[in-house]
């Protein structure tokens, strides 16, 4: 048992109790906060992510890292505020009520959903020019996303418009300080995300007899000494996020960046698939083993899945990242063709996907 990060583990499936306690596995493919009913969470690749914003800047040849963390500060901010009781921003404002431990429960999280293991370094909060926070992180699920994650809490604790920078000190090991400073005036308005249609369709997984969550969670291991979660299957790193705040930041990037920006997404999406680095057609396997994979990672329910000499169809109810998904069935369907495709069509109508990959 990992008492010191509160990770104790299921005895049956392995899953720590906390993640377990954090969310809530409904019916049709969608996990929500158990604190937050309207938050959906998703566990995707980390690789997938960081990789992900590197070939967009390539394809688009415009750094947009900054758009990233600013879009993922917004988004925590508001979801901090949303799940902190007044009372305790209100003791923190009045230097009534300590940080250290509301940053360790903090870290305690992190580790569970697999964003990697924080260490703090230093702090300050007085509501002084040099307050900050500085964290060592070892295995960061993403560099931006976590720097957007750290300055967003601290600004929704302390009520502060805060800034932050990092520091590569070594192999998968960063130094984030978070300090104040103010923001320029199109990173203060307050974020809009998505909120996500909901079909109940009748699939529930089947849920552990310890703990209560699915059973599948078996197929992923936690490693508490390392913040992350792994694919027993693939062994590839998995972590746990918010699909609205990543579609957010591809809201924020077309806003900013133009319209081209979905058909990006798909296409950076497709490369990944069809270099073999992060997917594989074995990862598909059956019709019911596929369904049960989308399902317990809160993908959505998978209604209808068909792939010919000639092309691929999905149906999917209570999709999430569909972007992400469609370039994702385009590589596959390259990949077990060996034949390219043409642009592939998607129709999202409420919370119904359906996709159309078809031969060149």
């Amino acid at each position: 048992m990992d008492q010191d990060l509160g990770l104790e583990r299921c005895l049956t499936c392995g899953a720590p109790l906390l993640f377990v306690a954090n969310h809530r596995w409904l019916d049709g493919g969608v996990t929500v906060q158990s604190l937050d009913l309207d938050h959906r969470m998703v566990l995707v690749e980390t690789e997938n992510l960081d990789l992900l914003f590197r070939k967009i800047e390539e394809l688009l040849a415009i750094p947009i890292e900054r758009i990233v963390i600013e879009t993922k500060r917004r988004a925590t901010r508001d979801y901090v505020l949303r799940i902190t009781p007044p009372e305790v921003r209100e003791g923190v404002r009045r230097l009534e009520i300590p940080v250290e431990p509301l940053i360790q429960a903090n870290n305690a999280i992190s580790v569970a959903m697999g964003y990697g293991k924080p260490k703090l370094e230093s702090y300050k909060f007085q509501y002084q020019e040099d307050d900050h926070l500085t964290q060592v992180v070892n295995n960061p699920y993403s560099v931006p996303l976590w720097c957007g994650d750290m300055t967003g809490a601290v600004e929704a604790v302390t009520s502060r418009d805060n800034d932050v920078e990092y520091q590569v000190v070594g192999d998968d090991l960063v130094r984030i300080r978070v300090f104040p400073s103010e923001h320029p005036p199109q990173f203060q308005e307050r974020l809009k995300t998505r909120r996500y249609p909901y079909q109940p369709v009748g699939y529930n997984l089947e849920p552990c007899p310890s703990c209560g969550g699915p059973q599948e969670l078996a197929w992923f291991s936690w490693d508490p000494d390392e913040g992350i979660i792994v694919d027993r299957l693939s062994g590839r790193r998995l972590c746990m996020i918010g699909p609205a705040y990543l579609e957010a930041i591809f809201a924020e990037m077309e806003r900013e960046l133009g319209e081209e920006i979905p058909q990006t997404i798909v296409e950076a999406q497709r490369l990944f698939v069809k270099s073999g680095r992060l997917y594989s057609p074995d990862d598909i396997g059956t019709l019911e083993e596929f369904r049960r994979l989308l399902a317990v990672r809160g993908l959505g329910y998978l209604e209808e899945f068909r792939v010919g000499p000639e092309g691929l169809f999905l149906r999917m109810v209570n999709p999430a990242l569909h972007l992400l998904l469609v370039g994702l069935l385009q590589g596959y369907y390259e990949v077990v063709s060996g034949v390219t495709s043409s642009t592939p069509h998607w129709s999202l109508k409420g919370p119904v996907l359906e996709v159309n990959v078809e031969r060149d």
